[in-house]
């Protein structure tokens, strides 16, 4: 991106140009989706893209004396900002009360059109300009029906019908409601400074700071108190405690500092310049009686800033707009899936995006068959076949993402099937993993069986997916193309919060394969996140590629892990009810079995339940466990989604209730757990 100064720099010859126009103050999600889509249509038409706006803000000259000029974004920040989008042009226009005195129509013929001939001009729905704001949309559209530029306007944009805006934005930085700056602006607020020497007080009760000294005083400042915050030093995030305030406890009538105190962080700083990223308001400002009375309050402050971060990590990655995304792909002995489903992954992977093949120790031409065939792809050797739980999380705790998502070798994507996905997870920061519509690579018509359109579960643990009840799988006849939250994503196509997913412990080792995702989702429901089917994303799975659907080994991991993971996530007090009704229903299905000649599968049952029992004081070791990981990563109070209140069996075989359209809602309505 090339800055350029009206009337000191000469400006080239624009070429097919698409230029907007404003203050964009904040450069927050709504002026991001201007300048998206200014560059979408340069490159288009292989034109330049251009950005104008001005410099003092037009209101500290139009109304000097407003408080509401307080800058969300520095002139030396927009520019530092846009220098990460495809502009082409940044048009720093010098604003004066002169400028100002334009009438509309003169601003567009005498400035935008002989400064720039726009082949095109984005603007947002409620763009003024001219003298007095008197220019609006209606007369853009008189100069794009004479055919001097075609006009784009861009829409309201809203976050949970709250328009985004700069003036909500300052109004909320002065509430100290920094949920909702982060979440208008799409990234915390930020103040930058250099480090300058204070009075080493921090450093005397043991929380050293650093004193930062703004050089722009027109920089929106938060309110005195204390805040939880980032601290960005050689383009590298550092959790700290912020402080901002006139130190009341150690005299009165004495200036406003902002100090911040850098965890676990020990490096010379004076003279340094830091950004600091501001995250949450922990407490107002407030005079102690003595210094021990600051410090004790300190260490809380500590604490409860350690919780608020580790929280604000977790779901950071939803404010993102441009987040990391790791495409990760388990293989063992998968050669000819990686050549028959590899390439549709690879076509259709958007460039920002990484691709990886996480190896279980393959013995067939895998490996070399990356190597030269697809040497951009990223492979993660790992030196025995750990099975699909322990072979993802030995691979991702190796890849830096915000989200991983996770393929099965034998799926094959559409076009563009990740966006979607990528929607759905980043609308809400609760939102922890979601996955597409499943449907069969065999029978294209009909959804596939592990996963279909979003995975449930009844009262007793037993799992089926809507779209699949039983042996019954539906034909996809577009009745379930709502997005829907839903109990379990299948591990064949998910896109799952990566910091949630390292954070709460990633799959169960001991599970090998089947049902780790069940137990996954539950883990992180349990902790206070949502799950996520999106019809918009669409896949189609060969199923049973690695142990095929029926078989006597399959049967005895989904029984054995199913029990597991009931035992792990349901309170003690209930097993004691739930685990009696499943033995007895487990139980006549393993006669089931038997009497229909199927002796091996009636085995597997009974070894699973003897494993399980054989292994209660480790299940209750893991119980303890996840429980407290659950705890230490808790975004809020849990709520079960997906989970059919009552008896699979009895809705199905009772009811005839044999697909989920025909359940009455209320049976699956949200749980509390």
């Amino acid at each position: 991106m090339k800055v350029l100064y009206l009337g000191r720099d000469a400006f080239p010859e624009f070429r097919n140009a698409v230029v907007t126009i404003g203050s964009f103050d904040g450069l927050h999600k709504a002026h991001r989706e201007i300048i998206q889509q200014v560059c979408s249509l340069a490159i288009a038409q292989k034109g330049h893209s251009v950005l104008i706006t001005f410099d003092p803000h037009p209101k500290s000259i139009l109304d000097p004396t407003s408080s509401s000029i307080k800058l969300l974004t520095t002139l030396e920040e927009k520019i530092q900002l846009l220098s990460s989008t495809p502009l082409d042009y940044l048009v720093i226009v010098p604003f004066s009360f002169e400028f100002s005195q334009m009438m509309p129509e003169e601003f567009v013929e005498n400035f935008l059109i002989r400064q720039f001939n726009p082949s095109a001009l984005v603007v947002g729905f409620d763009h003024r300009f001219g003298l007095n704001s008197t220019g609006n949309i209606g007369l853009l559209r008189q100069f794009e029906a004479e055919g001097r530029f075609r006009l784009v306007v861009i829409n309201k944009k809203e976050e949970g019908q709250v328009k985004i805006g700069s003036s909500l934005i300052r109004q909320a930085i002065r509430s100290n409601n920094f949920d909702l700056v982060t979440q208008q602006l799409g990234r915390p607020y930020s103040i930058q400074g250099t480090v300058v020497r204070g009075k080493q007080v921090g450093s005397q009760i043991g929380y050293p700071t650093a004193n930062i000294e703004i050089s722009n005083p027109e920089k929106l400042i938060p309110n005195k108190g204390v805040y939880a915050a980032l601290v960005c030093y050689n383009e590298r995030d550092y959790n700290a405690m912020l402080y901002i305030g006139s130190r009341p406890t150690l005299g009165d009538h004495l200036e406003q500092t902002i100090e911040v105190h850098i965890m676990n962080f020990d490096t010379y700083l004076y003279g340094e310049g830091l950004e600091i990223k501001i995250i949450s308001f922990i407490r107002e400002d407030e005079k102690f009686g003595s210094v021990n009375e600051l410090l004790e309050q300190i260490k809380k402050d500590h604490i409860r800033i350690q919780q608020v971060l580790h929280r604000f990590h977790l779901g950071y990655a939803s404010q993102k707009l441009n987040p990391e995304i790791a495409v990760v792909i388990l293989n063992y002995n998968g050669e000819q899936y990686l050549r028959e489903y590899l390439p549709t992954v690879f076509q259709h992977l958007p460039s920002n995006h990484k691709l990886y093949v996480i190896d279980n120790a393959s013995t067939d031409e895998s490996l070399n068959y990356l190597q030269y065939q697809y040497p951009e792809v990223r492979r993660i050797s790992l030196k025995k076949n750990y099975g699909f739980a322990e072979g993802y999380n030995k691979g991702l705790a190796q890849i830096d993402a915000d989200y991983f998502l996770l393929l099965n070798s034998d799926v094959r994507v559409t076009e563009d099937f990740i966006t979607p996905l990528v929607r759905r997870i980043q609308a809400d920061p609760m939102n922890m993993a979601v996955q597409p519509k499943i449907l069969s690579l065999k029978e294209p018509q009909k959804f596939e069986y592990a996963g279909a359109a979003g995975g449930l579960i009844d009262i007793l643990g037993y799992t089926f997916a809507v779209g699949r009840m039983h042996e019954i799988v539906e034909d996809d006849e577009h009745q379930y193309e709502a997005p829907r939250q839903i109990f379990w994503s299948s591990g064949a196509a998910m896109l799952v919060n990566a910091k949630m997913f390292l954070s709460i412990g990633g799959f169960d080792e001991d599970y090998f394969a089947h049902q780790e995702e069940v137990d996954l989702c539950w883990r992180i429901q349990r902790a206070g996140g949502k799950i996520w089917y999106e019809p918009k994303a669409r896949v189609y799975h060969l199923g049973g590629g690695t142990l095929e659907y029926h078989k006597p080994g399959k049967l005895f991991l989904n029984f054995k892990n199913n029990l597991s993971t009931i035992f792990k996530n349901v309170p003690y007090f209930y097993l004691i009810f739930l685990l009696p009704l499943r033995f007895l229903l487990d139980f006549m299905i393993s006669l089931k079995y038997l009497f229909s000649g199927e002796f091996s599968l009636s085995f597997k049952v009974i070894e699973a339940y003897i494993i399980s029992i054989l292994s209660t004081f480790y299940l209750m070791y893991k119980k303890d466990h996840y429980d407290t990981l659950i705890e230490k990563n808790r975004l809020g109070p849990a709520s079960i989604q997906g989970m059919l209140r009552g008896s699979l069996f009895f809705h199905y075989y009772l009811f005839g209730n044999d697909r989920v359209s025909k359940i009455p809602a209320h049976y699956l309505e949200k749980n509390n757990q």
